[in-house]
């Protein structure tokens, strides 16, 4: 049984890895470079930091025993300081309620996590598990055709040389993107059975909250003493994250320097999509001083990342449109269908691969 995953985030791999785990024959094609979608690590000189996911919680055993399973828990590390709700009224009390134990229902992981290497740990650990050779980057898929005779699905792709380019066959696929992509693939399939109309008007339908994040390196702060990062409680904040890595995972930032993190909030995303750097500089600027009273300090570097589909504001409107394409051997996955943490999106992952496999047993002779 030939299955075809689009994307390479948390989802798509946890997806290949249980059916890969159980026989299927799975490949996944991602237009990027990069594995793990938000969940993404880079680099500057000899440090790493990450410009999506800041950090993981585990909140069910299902989870825990895959992170055991795919050997990443020597790999966490719990934040080294405490996460202070903002804005509040004494910073000691708030300090003191931040650095309060957590209570877990999942024995074990108590915290909240990072990978010390980034982020991007889970997902090298899941494609060193279903094989490299799985994973076909920079791969980008135009369109999808179905043969209603043998039930089979055609992935026309496009890359930079003919080994990603072409035409692949599968007997299922799975759509592991962001709802408004997995609309616009629709959309550019035409035509498709008349089930997908539907869905493809439940996917249109989906949005997201976008997240500007800007890192920087300059030397270590004295603000804000003994806090780690500062997460904003209202959706309304100009900055919904501001972290210091060097106080999150001293371990990832050499002595005498600084990364700080800050993650714009929803509103202020939407208005600094796709604007200069400049203008994103000038708004953190104004935005540190005017919620935080710091100065942006003289920068010694600088990195700007873009995610256009960062969390989920609305959902799938219409669960059973996604349903109804089941019969054409197609399925979906992604933190939209259930909610926008790191293991939403793991979750989500092994929900499609159990639908899929139940199918298949529902329909093998016997």
């Amino acid at each position: 049984m030939d299955v075809i995953i689009i994307g390479a985030g948390l989802a798509g791999l946890t997806a290949a890895y249980t059916l890969t785990q159980r026989g299927f024959n799975c490949e996944v094609l991602e237009k990027s470079r990069a594995l793990g979608g938000r969940m993404s690590t880079r680099r500057h000189e000899d440090t790493s930091f990450d410009p999506g996911a800041q950090y993981f919680t585990v909140k069910t055993t299902a989870f825990a025993d895959f992170l055991h399973e795919v050997g990443v828990t020597e790999a966490m590390a719990p934040l080294a300081a405490p996460v202070v709700s903002y804005p509040f009224h004494d910073l000691a009390t708030a300090l003191a309620d931040a650095s309060q134990p957590e209570v877990s229902a999942v024995p074990g992981f108590p915290h909240r996590y990072m990978f010390r290497s980034g982020m991007t740990t889970l997902a090298k650990a899941i494609v060193a598990r279903i094989g490299e050779s799985r994973v076909v980057r920079e791969c980008f898929v135009e369109a999808l055709a179905w043969d209603a005779t043998l039930r089979r699905w055609s992935i026309h792709t496009r890359g930079d040389n003919t080994t990603l380019g072409g035409i692949r066959s599968a007997d299922w696929v799975i759509l592991a993107l962001p709802a408004p992509q997995a609309a616009q693939l629709l959309a550019r399939s035409q035509p498709l059975p008349a089930p997908f109309t539907t869905l493809q008007t439940a996917l249109e339908a989906v949005t997201y909250h976008p997240c500007i994040t800007v890192v920087w390196g300059a030397p270590p702060s004295t603000a804000y003493p003994g806090v780690g990062a500062l997460r904003a409680t209202s959706k309304d904040a100009p900055i919904g994250w501001l972290a210091w890595l060097d106080r999150l995972a001293p371990y990832r930032v050499p002595d005498g320097n600084s990364i700080v993190i800050a993650q714009f909030g929803p509103d202020a995303s939407h208005s600094l999509l796709d604007q200069p750097e400049g203008m994103v500089i000038q708004v953190l600027a104004s935005a540190l001083s005017e919620h935080f009273q710091l100065d942006l300090p003289t920068l010694r570097w600088v990195n700007i990342k873009q995610w256009r589909y960062a969390n989920p504001a609305v959902g799938l409107p219409n669960l059973d449109a996604a349903t109804a394409v089941a019969d054409f051997n197609l399925d979906l996955c992604g933190d939209y269908l259930i909610g926008g943490r790191v293991e939403a999106a793991f979750l989500s992952g092994v929900a499609a691969a159990e639908r899929l496999i139940h199918s298949v047993r529902q329909s093998s002779p016997g």
